[in-house]
Protein backbone atom coordinates (compact mmCIF):
# COMPACT_ATOMS: atom_id res chain seq x y z
CA UNK A 1 0.00 0.00 0.00
CA UNK A 2 1.33 3.48 -1.16
CA UNK A 3 2.01 5.96 1.38
CA UNK A 4 1.51 9.64 1.76
CA UNK A 5 4.82 11.51 0.67
CA UNK A 6 4.87 15.23 0.28
CA UNK A 7 5.65 16.62 3.44
CA UNK A 8 3.30 19.80 4.32
CA UNK A 9 0.36 17.01 3.93
CA UNK A 10 2.12 14.62 6.40
CA UNK A 11 2.82 17.39 9.02
CA UNK A 12 -0.75 18.48 8.45
CA UNK A 13 -2.19 14.86 9.15
CA UNK A 14 0.30 14.59 12.04
CA UNK A 15 -0.24 18.27 13.42
CA UNK A 16 -4.03 17.24 13.78
CA UNK A 17 -4.18 13.52 14.41
CA UNK A 18 -6.79 13.60 16.96
CA UNK A 19 -9.21 16.01 14.78
CA UNK A 20 -8.39 13.70 11.53
CA UNK A 21 -9.28 10.46 13.98
CA UNK A 22 -12.43 12.15 15.50
CA UNK A 23 -13.72 12.32 11.74
CA UNK A 24 -12.61 9.57 10.78
CA UNK A 25 -14.82 7.78 14.10
CA UNK A 26 -17.72 10.37 13.13
CA UNK A 27 -18.10 8.67 9.65
CA UNK A 28 -18.02 5.24 10.52
CA UNK A 29 -20.65 5.57 13.37
CA UNK A 30 -22.60 7.15 10.45
CA UNK A 31 -21.42 4.88 7.02
CA UNK A 32 -20.20 1.80 9.43
CA UNK A 33 -16.95 0.35 9.03
CA UNK A 34 -14.66 2.30 6.21
CA UNK A 35 -12.07 0.21 4.75
CA UNK A 36 -8.88 1.90 5.75
CA UNK A 37 -6.85 0.18 2.31
CA UNK A 38 -9.42 2.41 0.16
CA UNK A 39 -8.98 5.63 2.21
CA UNK A 40 -5.23 5.75 2.54
CA UNK A 41 -5.19 4.90 -1.46
CA UNK A 42 -7.72 7.92 -2.37
CA UNK A 43 -5.32 10.30 -0.29
CA UNK A 44 -2.37 9.42 -2.10
CA UNK A 45 -3.93 8.70 -5.46
CA UNK A 46 -6.43 12.15 -5.70
CA UNK A 47 -6.03 14.17 -2.24
CA UNK A 48 -2.01 13.91 -2.07
CA UNK A 49 -2.32 15.73 -5.60
CA UNK A 50 -4.56 18.40 -5.06
CA UNK A 51 -2.43 19.38 -2.02
CA UNK A 52 0.67 19.73 -3.46
CA UNK A 53 -0.88 22.42 -6.14
CA UNK A 54 -2.29 24.41 -3.28
CA UNK A 55 1.24 24.59 -1.73
CA UNK A 56 3.12 25.47 -4.63
CA UNK A 57 0.92 28.68 -4.60
CA UNK A 58 2.41 29.98 -1.26
CA UNK A 59 -0.63 29.06 0.41
CA UNK A 60 -0.68 29.92 4.76
CA UNK A 61 -0.67 26.71 6.94
CA UNK A 62 -3.76 27.73 7.96
CA UNK A 63 -5.36 27.81 4.35
CA UNK A 64 -4.15 24.40 4.06
CA UNK A 65 -5.43 23.19 6.84
CA UNK A 66 -9.13 24.48 5.85
CA UNK A 67 -8.70 22.83 2.50
CA UNK A 68 -7.24 19.33 3.61
CA UNK A 69 -9.76 19.33 6.14
CA UNK A 70 -12.53 19.96 3.19
CA UNK A 71 -10.82 17.32 1.06
CA UNK A 72 -10.84 14.64 3.73
CA UNK A 73 -14.00 14.73 5.24
CA UNK A 74 -15.84 14.53 1.56
CA UNK A 75 -13.72 12.14 0.92
CA UNK A 76 -14.91 10.04 3.90
CA UNK A 77 -18.10 10.86 2.41
CA UNK A 78 -17.73 9.54 -1.20
CA UNK A 79 -15.95 6.53 0.11
CA UNK A 80 -18.51 6.11 3.01
CA UNK A 81 -21.56 6.43 0.37
CA UNK A 82 -19.50 3.81 -2.04
CA UNK A 83 -19.28 6.26 -4.57
CA UNK A 84 -15.68 6.72 -4.49
CA UNK A 85 -15.85 2.31 -4.98
CA UNK A 86 -18.70 2.21 -7.52
CA UNK A 87 -17.57 5.20 -9.62
CA UNK A 88 -13.97 5.33 -8.46
CA UNK A 89 -12.45 6.36 -12.02
CA UNK A 90 -15.01 9.11 -12.65
CA UNK A 91 -14.78 10.69 -8.79
CA UNK A 92 -10.87 9.95 -8.90
CA UNK A 93 -10.79 12.40 -12.38
CA UNK A 94 -12.93 15.12 -11.30
CA UNK A 95 -11.71 15.24 -8.40
CA UNK A 96 -8.32 15.24 -9.72
CA UNK A 97 -9.56 18.51 -11.91
CA UNK A 98 -8.75 20.45 -8.83
CA UNK A 99 -5.38 20.15 -9.85
CA UNK A 100 -5.71 22.04 -12.76
CA UNK A 101 -7.60 24.93 -10.76
CA UNK A 102 -5.72 25.04 -7.51
CA UNK A 103 -6.67 29.14 -7.14
CA UNK A 104 -10.62 27.44 -6.64
CA UNK A 105 -9.99 25.06 -4.74
CA UNK A 106 -7.97 27.01 -2.18
CA UNK A 107 -10.67 30.22 -2.21
CA UNK A 108 -14.09 27.47 -2.21
CA UNK A 109 -12.56 23.84 -1.85
CA UNK A 110 -16.11 22.59 -0.57
CA UNK A 111 -18.34 24.77 -3.32
CA UNK A 112 -15.87 23.22 -5.87
CA UNK A 113 -16.24 19.68 -5.02
CA UNK A 114 -20.04 20.07 -4.69
CA UNK A 115 -20.11 21.35 -8.26
CA UNK A 116 -18.00 18.58 -9.47
CA UNK A 117 -20.71 16.02 -7.54
CA UNK A 118 -23.66 17.59 -9.14
CA UNK A 119 -22.56 17.12 -12.67
CA UNK A 120 -21.20 13.79 -11.96
CA UNK A 121 -24.83 12.36 -10.69
CA UNK A 122 -26.74 14.06 -13.48
CA UNK A 123 -24.09 12.63 -15.93
CA UNK A 124 -24.61 9.05 -13.96
CA UNK A 125 -28.45 9.70 -14.38
CA UNK A 126 -28.29 10.78 -18.39
CA UNK A 127 -24.93 10.10 -19.64
CA UNK A 128 -22.74 7.94 -17.29
CA UNK A 129 -20.58 6.62 -20.20
CA UNK A 130 -19.44 10.42 -20.92
CA UNK A 131 -18.28 11.37 -17.25
CA UNK A 132 -14.74 10.40 -18.22
CA UNK A 133 -15.56 12.58 -21.80
CA UNK A 134 -17.10 15.48 -18.94
CA UNK A 135 -13.93 15.58 -17.23
CA UNK A 136 -11.25 15.97 -20.35
CA UNK A 137 -13.52 18.37 -21.79
CA UNK A 138 -13.32 20.54 -18.14
CA UNK A 139 -9.45 19.79 -18.13
CA UNK A 140 -8.61 21.70 -21.75
CA UNK A 141 -10.14 24.94 -20.82
CA UNK A 142 -8.94 25.01 -16.94
CA UNK A 143 -6.42 27.62 -17.75
CA UNK A 144 -8.51 30.07 -18.98
CA UNK A 145 -10.86 29.27 -15.84
CA UNK A 146 -10.25 32.16 -13.43
CA UNK A 147 -13.60 32.54 -11.12
CA UNK A 148 -16.01 29.63 -9.51
CA UNK A 149 -18.65 31.07 -11.69
CA UNK A 150 -16.38 30.38 -15.01
CA UNK A 151 -15.97 26.76 -13.49
CA UNK A 152 -19.66 26.34 -13.09
CA UNK A 153 -20.21 27.49 -16.87
CA UNK A 154 -18.18 25.25 -18.19
CA UNK A 155 -18.87 22.46 -16.70
CA UNK A 156 -22.24 23.07 -17.73
CA UNK A 157 -21.85 23.58 -21.50
CA UNK A 158 -19.73 20.72 -21.44
CA UNK A 159 -22.08 18.34 -19.73
CA UNK A 160 -24.51 19.51 -22.26
CA UNK A 161 -22.30 18.52 -25.15
CA UNK A 162 -22.17 15.05 -23.34
CA UNK A 163 -25.79 14.87 -23.41
CA UNK A 164 -27.22 16.66 -21.29
CA UNK A 165 -29.94 18.16 -23.51
CA UNK A 166 -31.99 20.08 -21.15
CA UNK A 167 -29.00 22.45 -20.23
CA UNK A 168 -28.95 23.93 -23.57
CA UNK A 169 -31.44 26.61 -23.46
CA UNK A 170 -29.56 28.85 -20.79
CA UNK A 171 -26.64 28.28 -22.67
CA UNK A 172 -26.12 31.14 -24.97
CA UNK A 173 -26.67 33.80 -22.75
CA UNK A 174 -23.80 31.74 -20.30
CA UNK A 175 -21.50 31.64 -23.11
CA UNK A 176 -21.89 35.04 -23.57
CA UNK A 177 -20.63 35.74 -20.19
CA UNK A 178 -17.38 34.10 -20.12
CA UNK A 179 -14.04 35.77 -21.19
CA UNK A 180 -12.82 35.87 -24.75
CA UNK A 181 -9.85 33.38 -24.17
CA UNK A 182 -12.61 31.29 -22.62
CA UNK A 183 -14.89 31.15 -25.06
CA UNK A 184 -12.21 30.19 -27.95
CA UNK A 185 -11.55 27.02 -25.67
CA UNK A 186 -14.76 25.85 -25.87
CA UNK A 187 -15.40 26.65 -29.11
CA UNK A 188 -12.34 24.74 -30.39
CA UNK A 189 -13.25 21.67 -28.07
CA UNK A 190 -16.41 21.07 -29.27
CA UNK A 191 -16.08 22.20 -33.16
CA UNK A 192 -17.87 25.61 -33.35
CA UNK A 193 -16.85 28.82 -34.79
CA UNK A 194 -16.42 30.87 -31.75
CA UNK A 195 -19.18 33.63 -33.40
CA UNK A 196 -21.97 30.79 -34.15
CA UNK A 197 -24.22 32.84 -31.97
CA UNK A 198 -26.88 30.02 -33.74
CA UNK A 199 -25.41 27.64 -32.37
CA UNK A 200 -26.95 27.12 -28.63
CA UNK A 201 -30.09 27.60 -30.21
CA UNK A 202 -30.65 25.21 -32.86
CA UNK A 203 -31.21 21.76 -31.67
CA UNK A 204 -29.97 19.86 -34.71
CA UNK A 205 -26.72 20.47 -36.75
CA UNK A 206 -28.67 19.06 -39.76
CA UNK A 207 -30.81 20.52 -42.65
CA UNK A 208 -33.33 18.10 -43.33
CA UNK A 209 -35.42 15.45 -41.17
CA UNK A 210 -33.01 12.14 -39.68
CA UNK A 211 -34.41 9.57 -37.49
CA UNK A 212 -32.67 10.84 -34.36
CA UNK A 213 -33.47 7.60 -32.39
CA UNK A 214 -35.94 6.96 -28.92
CA UNK A 215 -35.76 7.99 -25.67
CA UNK A 216 -38.25 5.99 -22.60
CA UNK A 217 -38.13 2.56 -22.59
CA UNK A 218 -39.88 0.12 -20.17
CA UNK A 219 -39.56 0.98 -16.51
CA UNK A 220 -39.00 -3.01 -15.34
CA UNK A 221 -35.89 -2.83 -17.54
CA UNK A 222 -34.47 0.25 -16.60
CA UNK A 223 -36.66 2.72 -18.71
CA UNK A 224 -39.13 5.07 -17.78
CA UNK A 225 -42.44 3.97 -18.30
CA UNK A 226 -45.23 1.14 -16.67
CA UNK A 227 -47.21 1.51 -19.66
CA UNK A 228 -46.82 3.04 -23.22
CA UNK A 229 -46.95 6.76 -22.85
CA UNK A 230 -48.29 9.81 -24.14
CA UNK A 231 -47.10 12.86 -25.47
CA UNK A 232 -48.42 16.55 -25.77
CA UNK A 233 -46.64 20.54 -26.21
CA UNK A 234 -47.63 22.12 -23.14
CA UNK A 235 -46.41 25.86 -23.97
CA UNK A 236 -42.70 25.49 -25.03
CA UNK A 237 -42.24 22.47 -23.48
CA UNK A 238 -42.89 18.62 -24.85
CA UNK A 239 -43.86 16.53 -21.71
CA UNK A 240 -44.53 12.49 -21.58
CA UNK A 241 -46.19 10.38 -19.45
CA UNK A 242 -48.26 7.30 -18.93
CA UNK A 243 -50.84 7.13 -16.10
CA UNK A 244 -48.49 7.24 -13.15
CA UNK A 245 -45.42 9.25 -13.82
CA UNK A 246 -45.05 12.31 -16.18
CA UNK A 247 -41.22 14.04 -17.82
CA UNK A 248 -40.27 16.63 -19.44
CA UNK A 249 -38.80 15.56 -22.82
CA UNK A 250 -35.33 17.46 -23.78
CA UNK A 251 -33.39 16.50 -27.49
CA UNK A 252 -30.94 17.87 -28.87
CA UNK A 253 -28.10 17.18 -31.25
CA UNK A 254 -25.55 15.84 -28.43
CA UNK A 255 -28.54 13.68 -26.12
CA UNK A 256 -31.50 13.18 -25.06
CA UNK A 257 -33.01 13.36 -21.54
CA UNK A 258 -36.17 12.93 -19.62
CA UNK A 259 -36.46 15.29 -16.37
CA UNK A 260 -39.34 14.60 -13.88
CA UNK A 261 -42.01 16.99 -14.28
CA UNK A 262 -43.48 16.33 -10.84
CA UNK A 263 -46.18 19.14 -10.92
CA UNK A 264 -47.63 18.49 -14.42
CA UNK A 265 -50.64 15.92 -14.35
CA UNK A 266 -50.52 12.68 -16.38
CA UNK A 267 -53.68 13.28 -17.25
CA UNK A 268 -53.37 16.96 -18.69
CA UNK A 269 -50.04 15.53 -20.61
CA UNK A 270 -53.08 12.63 -21.99
CA UNK A 271 -56.19 15.03 -22.36
CA UNK A 272 -53.83 17.15 -24.54
CA UNK A 273 -51.88 15.30 -26.50
CA UNK A 274 -52.73 14.73 -30.54
CA UNK A 275 -52.73 12.07 -32.91
CA UNK A 276 -52.48 12.06 -36.54
CA UNK A 277 -53.23 10.41 -39.81
CA UNK A 278 -49.80 11.24 -42.07
CA UNK A 279 -46.39 12.62 -41.24
CA UNK A 280 -45.46 12.88 -45.01
CA UNK A 281 -45.45 16.88 -44.42
CA UNK A 282 -42.52 16.51 -42.42
CA UNK A 283 -40.80 12.83 -43.45
CA UNK A 284 -41.79 12.97 -46.83
CA UNK A 285 -41.24 9.77 -48.93
CA UNK A 286 -39.70 8.16 -45.29
CA UNK A 287 -42.87 8.16 -43.57
CA UNK A 288 -44.05 4.97 -45.45
CA UNK A 289 -42.17 3.33 -43.21
CA UNK A 290 -44.11 3.90 -40.45
CA UNK A 291 -47.36 2.57 -39.78
CA UNK A 292 -48.95 6.07 -38.59
CA UNK A 293 -52.48 4.04 -37.80
CA UNK A 294 -50.35 3.19 -34.87
CA UNK A 295 -49.15 6.44 -33.47
CA UNK A 296 -51.00 6.88 -30.06
CA UNK A 297 -49.29 10.57 -30.13
CA UNK A 298 -47.49 13.32 -31.86
CA UNK A 299 -46.14 16.28 -31.52
CA UNK A 300 -44.19 18.60 -34.48
CA UNK A 301 -42.48 21.90 -33.08
CA UNK A 302 -40.11 23.67 -35.51
CA UNK A 303 -37.31 21.36 -36.01
CA UNK A 304 -38.38 18.10 -34.16
CA UNK A 305 -40.63 15.22 -34.63
CA UNK A 306 -41.85 13.30 -32.02
CA UNK A 307 -44.47 10.40 -32.00
CA UNK A 308 -45.69 7.61 -29.59
CA UNK A 309 -47.07 4.07 -30.62
CA UNK A 310 -49.91 2.18 -29.08
CA UNK A 311 -47.55 -0.96 -28.06
CA UNK A 312 -44.52 0.91 -27.30
CA UNK A 313 -42.80 2.34 -24.87
CA UNK A 314 -40.48 4.79 -27.05
CA UNK A 315 -40.76 7.84 -27.83
CA UNK A 316 -39.39 8.29 -31.15
CA UNK A 317 -37.58 11.44 -32.39
CA UNK A 318 -36.89 12.97 -35.35
CA UNK A 319 -34.98 15.81 -36.11
CA UNK A 320 -36.42 18.50 -38.90
CA UNK A 321 -33.39 20.65 -39.54
CA UNK A 322 -32.24 24.03 -39.04
CA UNK A 323 -32.84 25.49 -42.87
Amino acid sequence: MEKISFPPLITELSDNSALYNQWYNESEMKFGNLDAHIIANWMVEVVEPIVEAIVALNTASEKIHEVVKALYLESLKLIGSGMAIRYKDEYKEAWLLMVQIPNLAVKFPIKTISLLHDVLSNLQVHAPEKTIEWCKLVKISCTEIKTIEDFKTVGRIYAWKCGLAHLRIRLKADFDGLSEGLQHTIAKAINVPVNANRFFENPWKNNKAKFEGVQGGFKGMTGFFEEPPLLAQMGEYIFVADSKSSYALFADQFGKVLIPANTVDATDISSNSKRITSLEKWLGRDSNEIDTAAISSVVATRDTLVFTLENSYFIYLYSLGNA
